[in-house]
């Protein structure tokens, strides 16, 4: 490489104009690359003429010559050449490799590494790790030709009360679990499903070196925000105009994601939410190492376009915890009080806010105001039991803050009598309520928040309800290995936790989308709630984990939220497949392990012959390709396969090749809407 720059510099330097006039004669980087852009002919003329410049820079096509002048820029911006150069990107802020902006780049990360996988034999601990080959396949846009059209689906099942059926019809009320690579199969859903997904939720790898899979070639940044920039941009297209997309990460990767997401959904970005995801253990915090202990997940959310705002979600704290958490956040905190009785309510006076809305000052008398202290002792009865009695009288202290509150302060300070503004604001959070807000003495004390934000759960307990914010606690990562009734031990979200999220983001019957569907935690809540889902996962635990889980949901799981949701039972779901071609070759070689398994399914590879464009069969050598180890022939396989030819393309379905049986073919058309 250095000696090719050398030989570059050397080709310049006969271009005057390329070269600073002091002493040092440096290169003027900025010059060049506005030279190149504009194909200079005199500067492409002296590359052209030297034989080692051309064979790499320029490509005949019959009897032209063609300059290829992004991998020349490409060339002339990387650091070996120009270390100190930000030239290409002087104009762009954004997320960039050694090579170019992430968002410039045109490259698919097709093959990845999977989220949630299962320990293997010998595999005792998650950190562990695994030795398998499992390359992280990155094509070029020259490689790339036939990879996004849709794909071929086969092994239809439908899942119900009473069991595995044969799939007759296929419609958009139907929840659907995919196999398959999700990138493609998020291309596939394409002619169906554009425009039509109100939440996208995902949870993908977040490229740790403790995460539940291992890649022998592990990704660095940029190779997963490649991997991670190809699947959110047909996301994007799937989303509805009101939809949203939550991706879940730690903080080794978040704040790259949200500089890429910022480029993809440009200008929608809505809120991070922290998640409080583990407990520090001990006084020490169970640190493994000098760095605090991670205890905290993000979620970065975006909007479609016409989005206009999240539905309510409460943290629901039982009275005595919230009012314990108050006295200990605030000091000064004093039990609230209870009216017992109310006397008559006369009209005192009427004025005006500073925007002209209505204020009605009431004055109330024969009200007798007792804490709940009092009450307590009087009653012989606990703080909990008074609560819960005198649930629909009890009122909490706060502090006046408005100059319309300071108007009704000037009241005769007799505890018998109590004074009430009342209005409809016409704009703002209570839009359209009736507040009433009550005073006594020369200071507010009283403000009623039970009607609205309060409830008496089956147990009888007074619960206090909170909007959530953009930090989430209180969700129990305890005990989750068997919810759903799976047993999994490594990534799975809490359905708490995802119940949460999809009550924020949809109503009832809408398109819920998770194309990292791990352990099926997404589509297990959102069969739950109601909603409409579509999973996409590639690897074969797909059918002990989500699709199991799933069928455990329509028997009546009662684990995770279903008594929260008063779950019971019902429903359906349909399971089916991309049709593997080349990606069945490479499932072989991740179990193969032997050399003779290895060459075996190269003789079968051999028979289809769906090679890379680049490879020559005939200069196969056996012999060498036998004296390399396991890895290697492993992957040297995998470097002739045709990424093209993963799986079998919906042009191709009546190809005799692909032997597609008539029932796939038809349930395919009746996928894709076709006649």
């Amino acid at each position: 490489m250095e000696n090719f720059v050398k030989h570059i510099e050397k080709i310049l330097k006969k271009d005057d104009r390329l070269w600073s006039k002091d002493d040092d004669k440096k290169l003027l980087k900025n010059k060049l690359v506005e030279l190149v852009s504009n194909d200079d002919e005199k500067l492409l003329g002296l590359l052209f003429d030297d034989s080692e410049v051309k064979k790499h820079f320029f490509k005949k096509i019959k009897d032209s010559n063609i300059f290829l002048k992004d991998r020349f820029l490409q060339f002339i911006t990387m650091n070996e050449f120009l270390p100190d150069s930000f030239t290409a990107f002087e104009n762009e802020i954004g997320l960039s490799d050694d090579r170019k902006l992430i968002t410039q780049k045109d490259e698919i990360s097709l093959i990845f590494p999977h989220k949630d996988c299962v320990l293997e034999g010998g595999q005792t601990k998650e950190e562990v790790g695994k030795d398998e080959i499992f390359y992280n396949t990155i094509l070029a846009p020259d490689e790339i030709d036939r990879i996004k059209e849709p794909k071929v689906l086969v092994n239809w099942k439908k899942f119900d009360k009473d069991g595995k059926h044969e799939v007759k019809e296929i419609s958009k009320q139907d929840n659907l679990i995919i196999k398959g690579n999700n990138l493609l199969a998020l291309y596939s859903l394409l002619p169906k499903y554009r425009g039509e997904v109100k939440l996208i939720y995902i949870d993908p790898p977040y490229n740790t070196d403790t995460d539940s899979f291992l890649y022998n070639d592990r990704f660095n940044h940029s190779a997963w925000l490649t991997f991670m920039q190809n699947r959110l941009e047909v996301a994007r297209d799937l989303l509805a105009d009101d939809g949203v997309i939550l991706v879940q990460c730690d903080d080794n990767e978040q704040a790259y994601l949200k500089v890429l997401m910022d480029n993809i959904f440009k200008n929608t970005f809505l809120n991070t939410i922290s998640v409080k995801a583990k407990v520090s253990a001990g006084a020490s915090g169970g640190g493994e190492d000098k760095r605090i202990k991670k205890n905290i997940e993000y979620i970065h959310c975006y909007c479609k376009d016409s989005f206009t705002a999240f539905n309510d979600v409460f943290k629901e704290t039982e009275i005595i915890s919230y009012i314990q958490q108050m006295k200990n956040d605030d000091k000064s905190f004093k039990y609230t009080s209870v009216l017992i009785s109310t006397g008559s309510k006369k009209h005192f006076k009427t004025i005006k806010d500073g925007s002209g809305e209505d204020i009605t000052i009431y004055k109330h008398s024969g009200i007798k105001l007792m804490t709940v202290s009092q009450i307590m002792k009087q009653e012989n009865l606990s703080l909990k039991e008074i609560y819960k009695k005198y649930f629909d009288k009890i009122f909490t202290t706060t502090n006046a803050q408005s100059s319309i509150r300071q108007r009704v302060w000037d009241t005769t300070g007799n505890t018998n009598e109590f004074y009430s503004i009342e209005y409809v604001p016409k704009s703002g959070r209570n839009k359209g309520k009736l507040i009433t807000q009550y005073y006594t003495g020369n200071k507010k004390v009283l403000l009623i928040w039970f009607k609205d934000t309060a409830f008496i759960d089956e147990k009888g307990n007074v619960i206090k309800k909170e909007k959530y914010g953009t930090f989430w606690d209180g969700i129990d990562y305890n005990n989750l290995n068997k919810e759903g009734g799976i047993i999994f031990s490594s990534g799975k979200k809490p359905e708490q936790l995802v119940e949460r999220i999809i009550k924020m983001t949809t109503d009832k019957n809408e398109i819920v989308l998770d194309f990292f569907a791990g352990a099926g935690t997404t589509g297990a809540v959102a069969h739950k709630t109601g909603r409409r889902y579509i999973l996409i996962e590639q690897m074969d635990y797909i059918h002990e984990l989500p699709e199991q889980r799933l069928i455990n949901v329509i028997n009546g799981d009662q684990t995770g939220v279903s008594k929260i949701v008063n779950w019971k039972g019902g429903g359906s779901f349909i399971y089916t497949e991309l049709l593997e071609w080349n990606q069945k070759y490479i499932n072989q070689l991740e179990k193969a392990k032997t050399e003779k398994a290895v060459l075996d399914i190269y003789k079968e590879i051999e028979k289809e012959q769906f090679y890379k464009y680049k490879y020559e069969p005939r200069k196969f050598d056996l012999k060498t390709f036998k004296e390399l180890d396991l890895k290697e022939q492993k992957k040297a396989l995998l470097d002739i396969l045709d990424m093209n030819h993963l799986y079998v393309n919906r042009s191709s379905m009546d190809d005799t090749t692909f032997k597609v049986d008539e029932k796939d073919k038809k349930l395919t058309r009746m996928f894709y809407e076709e006649k």
